[in-house]
Parts: C-alpha cells; structure tokens; sequence
C-alpha cells in the first residue's frame, strides 16, 4: 500500500495514457495526417517497438531536444542527429539559456533524481537527490523519497524550476483539517539556485489537494525584471467537490517567498487565466513572453491548439475579484490554430515563427510543425500551410521536448 501511495504520480500519468490509447484505438482518426515516412527524411535510430525513427531535418533552424525510449538526442536543421545520454531512463530535458547546460529527470521506482551535465559533454552532476527510505510515524507509514520532474530554467539561468512532492510531510493539518493523517502527494511548483543546489527550494506555487497538482511550469522569458510563471493547475470545483477543473495559472514566483505565511493551498498565489469550465493544458511561453500557445480539450475526441495573449498586471493581486476578471480577458481572444484528435507539449522555435507539438497516430506519438503567421491588426496567429511532419516511427510522448537556437 505504501507502495502504491509513494508512486501516485506515475500510476496516474500511466493510466492516463493507457485510456487514451485504447480510446484512440477505438475510435475513428480525426488527426492531421498519418505518419507514413515523409520525403527528405533520415533513419536515425531503431527504438524498443522494432519501428525505426526517422527526421525531416530541413524543415527548421536550431536544436530539438527530445528524447527516445528515455534516451537523449538532439536533432536539428542541418541533417544532424545526436545520442547524448542513453540511460533508459531520462525525462524532460531543458538548456539553459545560454546553452551551456542541460537539466533533466532520472526517474527511477519509487523517486526520481534531477541530473545537470554540461551540453557539450562531460560528467553527469546529481543536482537534486530524491532517494529515500520507508519508516513509520505514529502508527503511519512514511517516506523520503521524493518526485523531481519538468525542469525548466530562469530567462537568466540563474533559478531551475521544477515540480515535487517535496512538501509532502508538511504541516497543512492546520488548514481545515483537511490534511490531517495524509500525504500532500501532489506537485506544487518549486525552483532552486542553479549555483547553490544545497539551498532549500523555494515554492513558486501551491496545489490544490487531492487532485493532481500543478505541470507544465516556466517563467516568462523577454521581460526584464519579470517574475512571472505559467503552469496548468489541477484542483476540484469549489461547490461541490467533486468535479475536476484543469485551468491555467499565473502567479509571481516572487509572491510566496515576499509574504511569508500569506499564501497556502487554500489560499494559493496563482490567478486562473482560463475559465473553470473548459480543460486547458501545457502552456508555452513565445520566446517574447508576450503569448502563451496551449491545448484545449474541446470534445471527448479532440484536441485544440491555441494561443492567447500573455495577460500583465494580473498576479500582484491573485485573489481579487477584479484582477481575476481582467486575467481571463485575453482568454476570449486565443487564436485557433488546429484541432486533432491527440496534440500536446506546443513548443515555439526560437525566432517564434513557428511551433511543434506531440501528435499521437498509428499507435505512436511524433512531432509536427505549423509555421506561423500573424496579423498585427487582429491580434491573431493563423498557420501558413498545412502542418508537417518532423518524426516517424515513434518518439517519447511523456516527456518534454525543447527547442533551442
């Protein structure tokens, strides 16, 4: 049983994929196009499905990196295709702005390590050791282990962010009671000094209990002096309690730290910048800051990709009524850009012309690219063409891609 509590996160990320597998495969294909081996294209490597992985490679300019069967590569415009890491067990890679180094989870049973290796190659650093053991605590069994996952860093380099569970044993019995006796399992939104990895991680941004936690967190890239983060945050319906609501937030990553003893998981820094009542995931900053592109589940059978105005000046004031209502406004504006059955983890390319995603076909996720256009006057994007196809033959769809110049 402690077992199965200590390992939530996985269990519920793999059940998910489980269902949309066996949905996708009962149902008719709504996606954009099958994903037989596209012209231009070169065999890089054979994963564990017996399928070989192939990239159009002259399709875009700068560095992928992604990973297959939980190996690192990187890919790029120039026909090149790199192995850096093949560990089996590697997720969600993120550079550093600069480029000179690369953060990534180690996932393991019952923890997961974040690992930071020189980008050029070199020796492997264990930035943040989840390892732990099991003991009892007043009659209760407990662990040390902890979750590390989706790394992403500061626009200076200076901060990784990532999600845990590392205040899972914290005292949030005071709030309502509602803790009392049980693990705070979900992830909340943390980051920690890429120079003093022995400093305790600040939390950015809380979860609401029991129903998943936050995913998908970044800072806001291109403003200077700005604090801001975006992230999906998953949490019940405040009347009845029993119906999911997935929004994306914002909050200052400044707040909790600047007004200690002020914000909790009942009263969290973030502000909703979508509405309750329509499921939005995986935001993604443009490399300005100034959109956010995202995935909307519009029906039980397909998927959106959007994008909407970065909303200013909201998160100073995360629990006001009038900020609130100002945050959603940008919301009402997004532009659609395409719908298909499966999509998921937009990633923008680095001059913000174009955008690829995860689409799932043919038993098998890949990625595609949409080149973008925008109309100044309108305040909206549109796709140039049709959207093309980068991989065949299967990449990792539970990991987090990145695209650097």
């Amino acid at each position: 049983m402690t077992s199965k509590r200590n390992n939530i996160f996985l269990l519920r990320w793999r059940y998910f994929v489980l269902l949309l597998m066996v949905a996708l495969s009962l149902q008719g294909c709504l996606g954009i196009g099958d994903s037989s081996t596209p012209p231009n294209s070169t065999s890089i490597t054979q994963n564990s499905s017996g399928k070989q992985v192939s990239v159009t490679q002259n399709l875009f300019k700068g560095k992928i990196y992604l990973t297959i069967d939980h190996n690192l590569w990187v890919i790029d415009g120039d026909n090149k295709a790199t192995e850096l890491l093949k560990n089996g067990n590697i997720y969600d890679p993120a550079l550093s702005p600069d480029g000179k180094w690369i953060a990534y989870v180690a996932m393991y049973k019952n923890y997961s390590d974040l690992i930071v290796i020189p980008s050029n190659g070199g020796p492997q650093r264990k930035f943040l050791d989840g390892n732990g053991h099991f003991y009892i605590d007043s009659g209760f069994p407990k662990n040390t282990y902890y979750w590390f996952v989706q790394p992403s860093w500061s626009p200076d380099g200076s901060h990784i962010l990532f999600l845990s569970d590392l205040q899972k044993n914290f005292v949030w019995a005071s709030l309502n009671g509602l803790f009392a006796n049980g693990y705070f399992l979900d992830l909340q939104v943390f980051s920690i000094p890429f120079n003093n990895p022995a400093a305790t991680p600040q939390a950015l941004a809380y979860a609401s209990f029991g129903d998943g936690g936050d995913r998908d967190a970044s800072f806001q890239p291109g403003h200077s002096g700005s604090s801001q983060i975006v992230y999906t945050h998953y949490a019940y319906d405040t009347k009845t309690g029993t119906q999911q609501v997935i929004q994306l937030f914002m909050a200052d990553a400044n707040a909790i730290a600047d007004h200690p003893g002020t914000y909790t998981p009942v009263f969290d820094s973030g502000i909703p910048v979508t509405p309750p009542d329509t499921q939005n995931i995986q935001p993604a900053f443009s490399p300005d800051g100034n959109f956010i592109a995202y995935v909307r589940r519009e029906s039980a059978s397909s998927m959106g990709l959007y994008i909407m105005s970065t909303p200013e000046g909201v998160t100073a004031n995360p629990n006001d009524q009038n900020s609130e209502n100002k945050a959603l406004v940008p919301y009402k504006s997004s532009s659609h850009l395409l719908s298909s059955q499966y999509v998921s983890q937009p990633l923008w390319s680095p001059d913000g012309k174009q955008i690829a995603f995860l689409e799932y076909a043919n038993s098998e996720f890949d990625l595609w690219l949409v080149n973008l256009s925008y109309n100044a006057k309108t305040a909206q994007y549109k796709i140039q063409g049709s959207p093309v196809q980068l991989t065949t033959g299967g990449v990792d769809g539970v990991s987090r891609p990145v695209w650097m110049a």
